[in-house]
Formats: C-alpha cells, sequence, structure tokens
C-alpha cells in the first residue's frame, strides 16, 4: 500500500481540526474532546511506533464517531467538499528564477507585503522568503554564484519547496518540520515528523563555492534537484 503524501495527511489534519470546531462551537458536542484524545494517541504512537497507543487511540476515534449525528455527518461532508474545491483552485507560487534575480526579487513577506531593491541582472544575493500558503521553487542555476557560501532561507507553514542546485555546487540543508518529507538527489526520500534533519550533499571541504539551505516549515515537503 502507498504511503499518504504530506499534502493527503494535512488535508486531513485540517479536516480534523474542522470537525472539532463544528462539534465545540456549533453542536456544543463533548465527543469532540475524543477527537482531540485520538488525535494526540495517534500522532505519539507512530512517533514512538507504539502499537498498543494506536489501537486506543481508534478506539477513541471510534467513540467519537458514534457521537456524531447524520446532521453532523452532512456538515463534515459539506467542509470536506469545499476543502476539496479550495484544493483544487490554482496556487499562487513563488519562483525564484533567472528573471527574478534580474528584477531583485529575493527578499519576500507576503505578511507585509516587503520586496527587495532592485539588483543587477542575474546578480546573486542570498534569498529569505517568510511565507504562510503555496509552493516555493528557487533556480540557482539561473544565476552566478559567488565564491563563499551563498544562503537561501524560508520560513513557511504549509507548502512544498523545490530548490535547484547546479551539479558542481556542494550544498548543506537544514530541515525542521512538523511533518513533511525531504527528497535528495541520489538518496530515498525520508518522512519526518516534528523533526530536524541537517545533511551534506557533495564535496564541501576546498570547494569555492558553497550553498546553505535553511527551511522550516509546519506541513510541507522539500526536495533539491541538481541540473
Amino acid at each position: 500500500m502507498n504511503k499518504f503524501t504530506t499534502d493527503q495527511l494535512t488535508t486531513g489534519l485540517i479536516i480534523l481540526l474542522l470537525i472539532v470546531f463544528a462539534e465545540l462551537t456549533v453542536f456544543n458536542n463533548g465527543g469532540a474532546f475524543l477527537l482531540i484524545i485520538s488525535g494526540f494517541l495517534l500522532y505519539f504512537s507512530f512517533k514512538k511506533r507504539n502499537k498498543i497507543m494506536f489501537w486506543v487511540g481508534c478506539f477513541f476515534a471510534f467513540l467519537a464517531v458514534l457521537n456524531v449525528t447524520s446532521l453532523r455527518l452532512f456538515v463534515i461532508a459539506t467542509l470536506i467538499y469545499m476543502l476539496y474545491k479550495q484544493y483544487k483552485k490554482p496556487q499562487d507560487d513563488i519562483i525564484v528564477d533567472g528573471a527574478a534575480f534580474e528584477k531583485g526579487a529575493i527578499h519576500k513577506n507576503d505578511l507585509i507585503g516587503s520586496i527587495s531593491p532592485p539588483l543587477e541582472a542575474y546578480k546573486w544575493q542570498d534569498v529569505h522568503i517568510q511565507r504562510f500558503l503555496g509552493n516555493i521553487t528557487i533556480d540557482t542555476t539561473q544565476t552566478i554564484l559567488p565564491v563563499g557560501t551563498s544562503v537561501i532561507t524560508i520560513r513557511q507553514s504549509i507548502g512544498k519547496v523545490t530548490v535547484v542546485v547546479p551539479y558542481d555546487i556542494p550544498f548543506r540543508l537544514q530541515y525542521s518540520t512538523i511533518l513533511g518529507e525531504v527528497k535528495l538527489p541520489g538518496k530515498p526520500s525520508k518522512r519526518l515528523m516534528n523533526e530536524n534533519l541537517l545533511i551534506t550533499d557533495g564535496e564541501a571541504d576546498g570547494a569555492k563555492r558553497k550553498l546553505v539551505i535553511h527551511v522550516a516549515t509546519w506541513l510541507g515537503d522539500v526536495e533539491v534537484v541538481r541540473q
């Protein structure tokens, strides 16, 4: 059986939060606390690989479902449909490539809408991005990395981060997430749950140019591609 993707797990978590919110605020049903308890038990069962905790969590989830009436199931189905339609909308992605380097759109903060001053065409400047939702793609092959260490820093809540790196540039990735998956060149993908990852690819010792990538997300994958 194929494992769930991060997007699917994120969708499931959002649906669970919607159910808890509806039960507590609209229906004033204490059964929502059973969902909260089951959620914590299932989370720690995956974290600690504890089968007993997993089945206890499933039992509490079953008790919670018994407290949901047909009307509540209808409301839940409506929320799921709305969530599905929302995910089908085109995403507002950030793409940092040659054109972006030329325009100087390297520093971006969607919360306050700040943009850095213009840069010289294709001149590298360290990338700093803060974002709540969406996908981010940074293509460093469209610029010339200077001698020394270049830095990419990305902080966002939900979404995938893709970084394209030249073949001859060694990089170090520091990735922290609540739930996400990391994909690196020539290595199997790895699922992280409330973990930090520090990994180096390429011969960094003696290299004139190096790339350091810092990524922090709540729910999101990271992929580094060499071209």
